[in-house]
């Protein structure tokens, strides 16, 4: 299996909301263990829901994309371009997804 786990989730809303927002970047994604979830406490296992990418040569910009998601939204800015690479990127990101450039100083 070539699928990677880019987020453990605190309940199956926070899963499928960080899925969500992945596919809206092109990410293709899965939750895993949201059924498990309802068993908190009383099985001896990890079973919080998991975020999984199927494609390995996405997991670099999910993980980006899961970071940016785990700090919260951002009160304000603006978009910005990447100087490496071009990528246009919403102003919460302080790096680039696409080739890890970090954001240039305003």
């Amino acid at each position: 299996m070539s699928d990677q786990e880019v987020y453990l989730a605190s309940d199956p809303v926070n899963a499928e909301i960080a899925k969500d927002m992945l596919a809206s970047h092109g990410i293709a994604a899965q939750v895993r263990n949201q059924y498990l979830w309802g068993g908190m406490g009383d099985l001896p296992a990890n079973v919080y829901p998991s975020v999984w990418v199927e494609d390995p040569a996405d997991y670099a910009a999910a993980r980006a994309l899961i970071r940016a998601f785990e700090r919260g939204p951002v009160e304000s800015g603006s978009t910005w371009r990447c100087p490496n690479c071009g990528e246009q990127l919403d102003a919460q990101f302080d790096q680039c997804w696409n080739c890890q450039t970090e954001r240039p100083g305003d």
